[in-house]
């Protein structure tokens, strides 16, 4: 059994609102686990949730959409299963007290392969994102949503401590901006002219579908690339973003 709102919840955070359509599940002593890139190739992550209850397997989802619109016609808890032709997976079985769902799933081999991030795990600065962090930045992209680009500079304050000033619609110089300081910023490394853009589209679904964290943090290697990682009740997401060529 798992929760409705559960397994969206789960689904979502690697969907970010169209951007992933195609993965393949693997589970594995009752731990799912989804690796996904986007199809920008901007971004590549992987999310883990404990304790779910299908047995041993891998399947393939190829239409993640059509399988978010069959399970908002269900509530409550959901019983989940497979039908099998052979040794193959052929469909997800989705139970509640009302509706019985099928969803076909996908043969293994038409999975686009994900990227995995092979580089170093040393970075440059860090720092914890709270909710209110979380929902100021998601407001300030969505003041500008022409823009796709979000500016990231190391900057010291009045009081001498280091910052990062993230400044959205940045990479034009005429145009609206709305910038908005993080601070308690460890680093590890100073970058005086640290100068990075990134797609601020997918900045703000990671947020907006990871605002339930008990615990976030963000990490920037100056060479161009953003970790992000988000704890919530049993879930674990990482999401590695690299820079945008402007």
């Amino acid at each position: 059994m798992i929760n409705k709102n559960n397994l969206q919840n789960f689904i979502n955070k690697y969907y970010l609102n169209g951007n992933v359509e195609s993965v393949k599940w693997d589970i594995k002593d009752k731990l799912l686990s989804v690796k996904f890139t986007s199809q920008t190739r901007e971004m590549i992550g992987e999310i883990k949730y404990d304790n779910f209850t299908l047995p041993d397997s891998s399947i393939g989802i190829s239409n993640t959409t059509q399988l978010l619109k069959l399970l908002n016609i269900t509530n409550g808890d959901l019983y989940l299963d497979y039908i099998k032709s052979g040794k193959t997976f052929t469909k997800l079985i989705i139970n509640d007290n009302q509706f019985n769902v099928n969803y076909t799933l996908a043969d293994l081999l038409t999975v686009p392969k994900t990227g995995t991030y092979n580089g170093s795990e040393e970075y440059d600065l860090t720092a914890e994102l709270t909710i209110d962090t979380i929902t100021a930045l998601i407001k300030a992209k969505s003041a500008l949503p022409e823009s796709t680009t979000v500016l990231i500079k190391l900057i010291t304050s009045l009081e001498g401590n280091f910052e990062l000033e993230l400044i959205f619609g940045g990479d034009i110089e005429y145009a609206n901006k709305v910038s908005y300081m993080l601070k308690n910023v460890v680093v590890n490394n100073i970058v005086p002219d640290l100068n990075l853009s990134f797609n601020s589209d997918l900045l703000k679904e990671i947020l907006s579908v990871n605002k339930d964290a008990t615990k976030a943090k963000v990490f920037i290697n100056a060479g161009g690339l953003i970790k992000l990682e988000f704890e919530s009740t049993n879930t674990t997401c990482v999401y590695y973003i690299v820079k945008k060529d402007v």
